[in-house]
Protein backbone atom coordinates (compact mmCIF):
# COMPACT_ATOMS: atom_id res chain seq x y z
CA UNK A 1 0.00 0.00 0.00
CA UNK A 2 2.45 2.05 1.11
CA UNK A 3 4.70 1.74 -2.33
CA UNK A 4 1.57 2.56 -4.18
CA UNK A 5 0.88 5.96 -2.69
CA UNK A 6 4.42 6.72 -3.24
CA UNK A 7 3.93 6.03 -7.12
CA UNK A 8 0.74 7.96 -6.82
CA UNK A 9 2.21 10.96 -5.66
CA UNK A 10 5.60 10.84 -7.79
CA UNK A 11 3.23 10.58 -10.94
CA UNK A 12 1.38 13.70 -9.18
CA UNK A 13 4.76 15.33 -8.98
CA UNK A 14 5.89 14.16 -12.58
CA UNK A 15 2.29 15.35 -14.05
CA UNK A 16 2.73 19.24 -14.17
CA UNK A 17 6.42 19.53 -14.98
CA UNK A 18 5.65 17.53 -18.27
CA UNK A 19 3.59 19.82 -19.59
CA UNK A 20 5.52 22.87 -21.28
CA UNK A 21 5.73 26.84 -21.28
CA UNK A 22 4.68 28.25 -24.52
CA UNK A 23 6.93 31.47 -24.92
CA UNK A 24 5.88 34.73 -26.58
CA UNK A 25 7.89 35.78 -28.89
CA UNK A 26 7.61 39.25 -30.41
CA UNK A 27 7.60 39.71 -34.42
CA UNK A 28 10.37 42.10 -34.71
CA UNK A 29 10.48 41.85 -37.80
CA UNK A 30 6.90 42.84 -38.93
CA UNK A 31 6.61 45.51 -36.07
CA UNK A 32 9.95 46.80 -37.67
CA UNK A 33 7.92 47.07 -41.43
CA UNK A 34 5.34 49.31 -39.88
CA UNK A 35 7.36 50.80 -37.46
CA UNK A 36 10.20 52.21 -40.00
CA UNK A 37 8.19 54.28 -42.14
CA UNK A 38 6.38 55.89 -39.78
CA UNK A 39 9.66 57.01 -38.02
CA UNK A 40 11.13 58.33 -41.43
CA UNK A 41 7.81 60.09 -42.14
CA UNK A 42 8.46 61.86 -38.99
CA UNK A 43 11.58 62.73 -39.03
CA UNK A 44 11.58 64.29 -42.27
CA UNK A 45 8.48 65.89 -41.44
CA UNK A 46 9.85 67.56 -38.49
CA UNK A 47 13.41 68.73 -40.45
CA UNK A 48 11.19 70.44 -43.39
CA UNK A 49 9.09 72.32 -40.94
CA UNK A 50 11.93 73.22 -38.96
CA UNK A 51 13.47 74.66 -42.05
CA UNK A 52 10.92 75.85 -43.31
CA UNK A 53 8.09 77.45 -40.96
CA UNK A 54 9.85 80.07 -39.00
CA UNK A 55 7.64 80.97 -35.60
CA UNK A 56 5.78 83.84 -35.31
CA UNK A 57 6.67 87.59 -35.03
CA UNK A 58 6.26 89.24 -31.58
CA UNK A 59 4.79 91.95 -30.81
CA UNK A 60 7.99 94.10 -30.33
CA UNK A 61 9.55 92.50 -33.71
CA UNK A 62 6.45 93.58 -35.53
CA UNK A 63 6.02 97.00 -34.07
CA UNK A 64 9.67 97.48 -34.65
CA UNK A 65 8.94 96.13 -38.46
CA UNK A 66 6.31 98.73 -38.47
CA UNK A 67 8.23 101.76 -37.66
CA UNK A 68 11.02 100.73 -39.77
CA UNK A 69 8.81 100.53 -43.00
CA UNK A 70 7.37 104.15 -42.53
CA UNK A 71 10.16 105.32 -42.23
CA UNK A 72 11.56 104.03 -45.24
CA UNK A 73 8.55 104.96 -47.09
CA UNK A 74 7.99 108.66 -45.54
CA UNK A 75 10.69 110.50 -48.07
CA UNK A 76 8.75 108.94 -51.09
CA UNK A 77 5.59 109.63 -49.92
CA UNK A 78 5.20 112.90 -51.87
CA UNK A 79 6.45 111.41 -55.15
CA UNK A 80 4.12 108.34 -55.25
CA UNK A 81 1.33 110.72 -55.12
CA UNK A 82 2.38 112.78 -57.18
CA UNK A 83 2.26 109.59 -59.91
CA UNK A 84 -1.08 108.43 -58.45
CA UNK A 85 -2.31 111.65 -58.92
CA UNK A 86 -1.09 111.87 -62.50
CA UNK A 87 -2.64 108.97 -63.80
CA UNK A 88 -5.99 109.83 -62.19
CA UNK A 89 -5.62 113.21 -63.81
CA UNK A 90 -4.93 111.05 -67.43
CA UNK A 91 -7.89 109.19 -66.89
CA UNK A 92 -10.30 112.24 -66.44
CA UNK A 93 -9.01 113.55 -69.50
CA UNK A 94 -9.67 109.96 -71.80
CA UNK A 95 -11.83 111.40 -74.45
CA UNK A 96 -15.32 109.19 -75.35
CA UNK A 97 -13.77 107.64 -78.60
CA UNK A 98 -9.94 106.63 -77.40
CA UNK A 99 -8.81 103.62 -79.21
CA UNK A 100 -8.05 101.96 -75.87
CA UNK A 101 -9.33 98.36 -76.40
CA UNK A 102 -10.91 97.48 -73.26
CA UNK A 103 -13.78 100.50 -73.74
CA UNK A 104 -16.46 98.97 -74.11
CA UNK A 105 -19.71 100.44 -76.87
CA UNK A 106 -20.30 103.36 -76.45
CA UNK A 107 -23.09 105.70 -79.02
CA UNK A 108 -20.22 107.26 -81.35
CA UNK A 109 -22.01 110.01 -83.99
CA UNK A 110 -21.68 110.74 -87.52
CA UNK A 111 -22.83 114.21 -89.45
CA UNK A 112 -23.94 114.11 -92.70
CA UNK A 113 -21.97 116.68 -95.05
CA UNK A 114 -23.56 119.65 -96.17
CA UNK A 115 -26.93 120.14 -95.35
CA UNK A 116 -30.49 119.13 -97.02
CA UNK A 117 -32.48 121.32 -98.49
CA UNK A 118 -36.46 120.80 -100.25
CA UNK A 119 -40.02 122.24 -100.83
CA UNK A 120 -42.71 120.94 -98.39
CA UNK A 121 -45.80 119.17 -99.41
CA UNK A 122 -47.88 121.17 -101.31
CA UNK A 123 -45.88 124.00 -101.68
CA UNK A 124 -46.14 124.65 -98.10
CA UNK A 125 -42.61 125.89 -97.55
CA UNK A 126 -39.51 124.77 -97.44
CA UNK A 127 -36.91 123.06 -95.14
CA UNK A 128 -33.68 122.71 -94.14
CA UNK A 129 -31.79 120.64 -91.69
CA UNK A 130 -28.43 118.89 -90.88
CA UNK A 131 -28.43 115.78 -89.54
CA UNK A 132 -26.13 112.92 -87.48
CA UNK A 133 -26.42 109.59 -86.69
CA UNK A 134 -25.29 107.65 -84.10
CA UNK A 135 -24.58 103.61 -83.63
CA UNK A 136 -23.39 101.72 -80.63
CA UNK A 137 -20.45 99.43 -80.38
CA UNK A 138 -17.05 99.32 -79.99
CA UNK A 139 -14.62 102.12 -81.03
CA UNK A 140 -12.86 100.01 -83.80
CA UNK A 141 -16.62 98.62 -85.14
CA UNK A 142 -17.48 102.03 -85.41
CA UNK A 143 -14.86 103.41 -87.37
CA UNK A 144 -15.25 100.80 -89.82
CA UNK A 145 -19.02 101.23 -90.01
CA UNK A 146 -18.75 104.57 -90.72
CA UNK A 147 -15.84 104.57 -93.65
CA UNK A 148 -18.43 102.44 -95.58
CA UNK A 149 -21.46 104.43 -94.12
CA UNK A 150 -19.82 107.68 -96.42
CA UNK A 151 -19.87 105.87 -99.27
CA UNK A 152 -23.72 105.05 -98.61
CA UNK A 153 -24.49 108.97 -98.11
CA UNK A 154 -25.78 110.01 -102.13
CA UNK A 155 -27.89 107.28 -101.66
CA UNK A 156 -29.07 108.03 -98.22
CA UNK A 157 -29.89 111.52 -99.07
CA UNK A 158 -32.05 110.95 -101.56
CA UNK A 159 -34.51 108.88 -99.40
CA UNK A 160 -33.85 111.34 -96.49
CA UNK A 161 -35.43 114.46 -98.68
CA UNK A 162 -38.10 111.96 -100.37
CA UNK A 163 -39.12 111.64 -96.77
CA UNK A 164 -38.97 115.54 -96.05
CA UNK A 165 -41.18 116.07 -98.70
CA UNK A 166 -44.24 114.20 -97.77
CA UNK A 167 -44.09 116.72 -94.36
CA UNK A 168 -46.09 120.42 -94.54
CA UNK A 169 -44.69 123.39 -92.62
CA UNK A 170 -47.93 122.90 -90.13
CA UNK A 171 -46.49 119.72 -88.71
CA UNK A 172 -43.10 120.41 -88.39
CA UNK A 173 -43.79 123.66 -86.46
CA UNK A 174 -45.22 121.30 -83.34
CA UNK A 175 -42.00 119.34 -81.54
CA UNK A 176 -44.15 116.45 -82.08
CA UNK A 177 -44.13 116.51 -85.73
CA UNK A 178 -40.28 117.07 -85.61
CA UNK A 179 -40.01 113.77 -83.75
CA UNK A 180 -41.84 112.33 -85.94
CA UNK A 181 -39.83 113.15 -88.68
CA UNK A 182 -36.84 112.08 -86.94
CA UNK A 183 -38.22 108.61 -86.36
CA UNK A 184 -39.15 108.36 -90.44
CA UNK A 185 -35.54 109.21 -91.13
CA UNK A 186 -34.22 106.99 -88.76
CA UNK A 187 -36.59 103.84 -90.65
CA UNK A 188 -35.48 104.75 -94.08
CA UNK A 189 -31.88 105.19 -92.99
CA UNK A 190 -31.99 101.66 -91.81
CA UNK A 191 -34.34 100.03 -94.93
CA UNK A 192 -31.72 101.75 -97.39
CA UNK A 193 -28.57 100.01 -95.33
CA UNK A 194 -29.91 96.80 -95.86
CA UNK A 195 -31.33 97.14 -99.68
CA UNK A 196 -27.42 98.23 -100.11
CA UNK A 197 -26.34 95.29 -98.39
CA UNK A 198 -24.91 96.83 -95.02
CA UNK A 199 -26.32 95.93 -91.65
CA UNK A 200 -29.15 98.57 -90.13
CA UNK A 201 -26.89 99.58 -87.24
CA UNK A 202 -27.75 103.35 -86.77
CA UNK A 203 -29.34 103.74 -83.44
CA UNK A 204 -30.92 107.57 -83.42
CA UNK A 205 -31.21 110.56 -86.01
CA UNK A 206 -30.00 113.60 -84.35
CA UNK A 207 -31.48 117.56 -86.42
CA UNK A 208 -28.41 119.66 -85.62
CA UNK A 209 -30.09 122.26 -87.34
CA UNK A 210 -33.95 122.96 -88.53
CA UNK A 211 -34.79 125.86 -90.92
CA UNK A 212 -38.18 125.77 -91.98
CA UNK A 213 -39.51 129.12 -94.14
Amino acid sequence: MENESENTESALDKAPQSKKRKKFIIPWRTLAIYICPALVVFIGFFILHSSLVHPPLSREEIAALIDSKNEEGSPNKTSDEGIVDAVEAKDEKLPQGSDIPFIGPQHYYHSFTGALATDLRNGSGILTIEIAVSIFMGKLNADAFFESFRTFEPALRSVILAVMRTKTKTELDTIQGKEAMKLEILDTINSELVKLGAKPEIKTVQLTRVLLI
